[in-house]
């Protein structure tokens, strides 16, 4: 196996010649203006990684790591070092990349639509329209928390009913009584749990927030929802009309 990919190395002051894509995490900067410090004390001495932009060929080539460094350059209009490297994956670009905790889900969402991934792009849709937490929505569509395979690029949207219906029960709380931190993840988290236990009825939580909609209030973690939820879904009400949602662990 022939795991060499470099090409070769140049050295440019046109720097129209590179292009940033889409699924690039956004740049930051505070870490540009760095670089600029490090390069006006100690001069370039780093590159900038580049693929083959196959959408334009008069182009150099598309960044894929060194966005940062090829805008300081710009900016005190010094030349930029390329390496220009072939058959680079956007999975290759993760496992390169991914660890860093500057990456957001939202350049991983970005991958999976520039991968035509369907699951992405149904993801990608409801995210821009909703203005929700991707995590929240990783839940909601996927079934459960699954961060690390959605970075991986192969997460599935396996409960997209599941998905419309609590997102529809998120709005109805925000919507009806203002209650914002409906659309927070660890709410959302707590929700879904309750949702799965099949004893849900939305008609009847709707009735019981118009009684005390102000004791659904901020939790510290998902398990604080779902009992937060139980008091209000159960509030007033005689001890044999009671749900539990909470699942007791036997000790």
């Amino acid at each position: 196996m022939n795991s060499m990919k470099y090409v070769s190395t140049g050295v440019t002051t046109d720097y129209s010649k590179f292009v940033i894509p889409a699924h690039q995490r956004d740049r930051d900067d505070n870490s540009v203006k760095n670089v600029m410090s490090s390069i006006k004390e100690n001069g370039v001495i780093s590159s900038i990684n580049v693929r083959p932009c196959l959408d334009d060929s008069d182009k150099i080539g598309e960044v894929y790591d060194g966005q940062h460094t090829l805008a300081a350059c710009e900016r005190l209009s010094v030349p930029v070092v390329y390496c220009l490297f072939t058959d680079v994956s956007n999975k290759g670009i993760i496992a390169l990349n991914g660890k860093s905790r500057k990456w957001k889900l939202k350049n991983y969402l970005a991958f999976g639509v520039q991968d035509d991934n369907p699951d992405y792009i149904l993801l990608d849709a409801i995210y821009r329209k909703e203005k929700m937490p991707l995590t929240a929505l990783i839940m909601m569509y996927g079934g459960s928390y699954q961060n690390s395979a959605f970075k991986e690029i192969n997460w599935k949207a396996l409960t997209v009913d599941r998905g419309n219906d609590i997102l529809a029960i998120v709005k109805d709380y925000e919507r009806t009584y203002n209650i914002k931190h409906a659309r927070f993840a660890r709410f959302v988290w707590g929700l879904s749990k309750v949702y799965d236990t099949g004893l849900y009825d939305h008609k009847r939580m709707m009735l019981q927030l118009s009684k005390c909609s102000q004791l659904l209030t901020k939790q510290a973690d998902p398990l604080g929802y779902i009992q937060n939820i139980e008091m209000v879904y159960n509030f007033g009400l005689q001890d044999k009309n009671k749900v539990q949602f909470e699942q007791k662990r036997d000790k």
